[in-house]
């Protein structure tokens, strides 16, 4: 049996620490910081919700009235009162400003301002020289102190009428067939026509001057009670100044 050659083993080279070069990377590597259990990524946040607007009161109706109470005094002023409530007829609780208008003919003017009470009450007073139409007139409010809004409202129209005063002065004797002098006086003043009556008969028909007053002559045959009147027209109710006795002789 043929006898084979011994070949000489090598030393097998040494091998490097593999394991421990890829523990040492593996070490210069930066971990990430670990996240806790409740650190779930956060969700997009929600857009912020627009505040609520303000509700507003709707705004409430309310109900104005004006009228006149008593008669003229002495100087022709006549007495109003107003009023102005909420539509169901309680107060507004605080003072408002009101407006009087006047209208003669067809044009409308501001007569005043005024201010109610708490009530809604206001007292006014007007001395009109012709047949006057009046309205009582608010404006509304939006005032805080009111509970709600109030709507603007004006009054029935309410007519006046203008109070004339004549005096008539005459003497209390007369001549029969004499002529003789009277003088007088229309108030409100202005250019007007009056005519001077007696026992059913007119006597003459004068004209009023710029300040009322009015002058002229009678002649008369037997005593007689003068009176002078003015004719009504659509500014001036006819009014007629008191009797005045001529005994004539």
């Amino acid at each position: 049996m043929p006898v084979l050659p011994k070949v000489p083993l090598r030393r097998p080279r040494a091998l490097r620490p593999l394991t421990a070069a890829v523990l040492g990377a593996a070490l210069l590597v930066p971990l990430a910081p670990a996240l806790p259990a409740s650190a779930a990524p956060s969700a997009p946040h929600a857009a912020p919700s627009k505040p609520a607007k303000p509700t507003t009161k709707p705004d409430r109706a309310t109900r104005a009235t004006l009228a006149a109470y008593g008669d003229a005094d002495d100087s022709g002023r006549v007495h109003l009162t107003g009023l102005l409530r909420w539509s169901n007829g309680k107060g507004l609780g605080h003072k408002q400003q009101v407006e009087l208008w006047s209208r003669v003919g067809s044009r409308w003017s501001l007569v005043r301002r005024a201010t109610t009470d708490r009530s809604g009450e206001v007292e006014l007073s007007v001395r009109p020289t012709a047949n006057t139409t009046y309205q009582l007139r608010f404006a509304g409010s939006r005032s805080s102190e009111l509970s709600s809004p109030a709507k603007a409202s004006t009054s029935r129209t309410l007519t006046v009428h203008a109070v004339a005063r004549v005096a008539l002065t005459a003497p209390a004797t007369a001549k029969r067939g004499e002529r003789f002098g009277i003088t007088g006086t229309v108030a409100p003043g202005g250019s007007r026509r009056v005519t001077v009556l007696g026992n059913g008969q007119t006597f003459t028909t004068l004209t009023t001057r710029a300040d009322g007053t009015f002058s002229g002559h009678v002649r008369l045959r037997m005593t007689t009670t003068l009176t002078v009147v003015l004719p009504g027209s659509p500014t001036l109710d006819e009014t007629a100044s008191g009797p005045r006795r001529v005994r004539v002789s």
